[in-house]
C-alpha cells in the first residue's frame, strides 16, 4: 500500500490522539485533523500534519461541509470517525455526502443504536438467545416488581447510554434499589443486571458486513482503583469462547466498522455473558498496537481494498495511565512493569497534549479559575 492521506473527522474526540498514534506507527499514513470545537489539547499535536477547526459554534452542516471541503483541498484519501457522535451522525448522512466512498467502514445507524443502548441491547440478546447476566429495564416512577422478579440482588443500576462506567450505582438490596429510583427523574430509563462475580474481559473487533475482519481478546490484569472503570493492566495474545461468541454476536448485528464489546465471566462458570458493545475506538487502543494488530490501519486498508496488515494478537501486556509509566521506570511495582508496556513512547513522542490536558485541571481547579470572566468568540483554527 502506497502512502495515503486520512482525516481524523472529529480530531477534538478522546479516541483521536490514540487513533493518530496508531495511524503513524505504520510509517504509511499522513494524519490530518478536522475539530468541531476550538479549545482542544488535540490541536497542539504534532501527529498531525493539518489542523483545523470550526470554532466555538458546533453545526453539523457546517461541519460536514468543511470536511468535503478539506477533502479536496488535502487531497484526503480516507475519512475516519473515531468516537459516537462522528460513526453515528457520519452514518446517518452518507447517502447525502459528496465524499461517502472516503468513508471506513461505519455500521447502520439502526444497528448501532441497537447495540450501543444497553436497553436496547439486552432485548436483542435476550430475543437471541445470546448469554447476558439477567437483566431488566425499569423506568424512574414507574412499579418495577414484574420487571425484578428475575433477578436476586445486589444488582447493578446502569444507564442506558453511558460508557466508561461512568453512572452506574450498586444496589445490596430492594429497599437501595427502590431509594435510588426515587431520585431519579420520572421517565429516565434504567438498566438492572445481577452482579456477576467473576472477572472482565474484552474483544476488539473490526468488521465488515457482520464478518469479523480483525479481533483481539484482552483480559484484566490489573482492576481500576475506581468502582466499574477499566481495568488498568490487561493482557492479550490468546482466544477463548468469549471471541467465539462476539463474532456470533457481530453477524447477528450486520455490524461494519469498529467495536469494543465488554463481557465477564463467573467464578463458577467458563461462559461469557454480554455486558455492553461500544461502536468507536477503545481506551485500551495503544495497548492493541503493542499486541500486534493496528485496528486504525486495518480500517484503511479494508476501505481502500488491500487488507495486508496483521489481524491478530499476539501475546502483550499493557497498562494504561500516568501511574504505570512512573511505575514502569522505578522499577516496575509487583507486576513489574516495563516501559514498552505502557504509553510511555507515545508520551514522550507527543507530550504537549497531555500537557495542555494537565494545566487545564490544574487552572480549573485554581482559585483564579472563579472569577469572573467575559468570554469572547474564537475564530476558527487552521494550520
Amino acid at each position: 500500500m502506497s502512502r495515503i492521506s486520512v482525516l481524523i473527522a472529529d480530531a477534538d474526540a478522546w479516541t483521536a490522539l490514540p487513533v493518530a498514534h496508531c495511524l503513524k506507527a505504520s510509517g504509511r499514513v499522513t494524519v490530518h485533523g478536522f475539530s468541531a470545537t476550538a479549545n482542544t489539547p488535540s490541536r497542539y499535536s504534532s501527529l498531525f500534519t493539518t489542523y483545523q477547526c470550526l470554532g466555538e459554534t458546533f453545526h453539523r452542516d457546517l461541519w460536514l461541509d468543511q470536511i468535503g471541503r478539506t477533502i479536496k483541498k488535502h487531497g484526503i484519501d480516507i475519512v475516519m470517525p473515531t468516537a459516537d457522535f462522528a460513526i453515528r451522525t457520519l452514518s446517518e448522512q452518507r447517502e447525502r455526502l459528496g465524499w461517502t466512498a472516503k468513508l471506513v467502514q461505519l455500521p447502520d445507524v439502526g444497528t448501532f443504536d441497537t447495540a450501543t443502548n444497553k436497553a436496547s441491547l439486552a432485548g436483542f440478546l435476550a430475543s437471541n438467545r445470546f448469554p447476558q447476566p439477567p437483566s431488566a429495564v425499569v423506568t424512574a416512577g414507574r412499579p418495577a416488581d414484574n420487571s425484578l422478579s428475575s433477578l436476586t440482588f445486589p444488582v447493578l443500576v446502569k444507564p442506558p447510554l453511558s460508557n466508561d462506567g461512568k453512572g452506574i450505582r450498586r444496589a445490596e438490596n430492594r429497599g437501595d434499589f427502590d431509594a435510588f429510583l426515587a431520585s431519579r427523574p420520572d421517565g429516565d430509563p434504567w438498566v438492572v443486571q445481577t452482579l456477576i462475580e467473576g472477572h472482565d474481559l474484552g474483544v476488539s473487533v473490526l468488521c465488515g458486513d457482520g464478518e469479523v475482519i480483525a479481533s483481539a481478546e484482552q483480559h484484566a490484569l490489573v482492576p481500576s482503583r475506581e468502582a466499574f472503570k477499566p481495568a488498568v493492566g490487561i493482557e492479550f495474545g490468546y482466544e477463548s469462547s468469549a471471541t467465539d461468541l462476539v463474532k456470533k454476536l457481530m453477524r447477528e448485528l450486520g455490524w461494519s466498522g469498529v467495536a469494543n464489546i465488554d463481557l465477564r465471566i463467573a467464578r463458577d462458570s467458563d461462559i461469557p455473558l454480554i455486558l455492553e458493545v461500544n461502536g468507536r475506538y477503545w481506551s485500551t487502543l495503544l495497548g492493541s498496537l503493542k499486541a500486534g494488530v493496528n485496528f486504525p490501519l486495518l480500517a484503511c486498508e479494508t476501505a481502500l481494498g488491500e487488507v495486508r496488515s496483521n489481524r491478530i494478537a499476539r501475546r502483550a501486556r499493557y497498562f494504561a495511565g500516568a501511574h504505570s509509566i512512573l511505575m514502569s521506570v522505578s522499577g516496575g511495582g509487583a507486576d513489574r512493569i516495563r516501559p514498552g508496556e505502557t504509553s510511555l513512547y507515545q508520551l514522550l513522542r507527543d507530550p504537549v497534549p497531555p500537557a495542555s490536558r494537565l494545566l487545564s485541571r490544574l487552572l480549573s481547579a485554581s482559585p483564579l479559575s472563579r472569577l469572573p470572566i467575559t468570554k469572547v468568540g474564537v475564530p476558527p483554527i487552521i494550520r
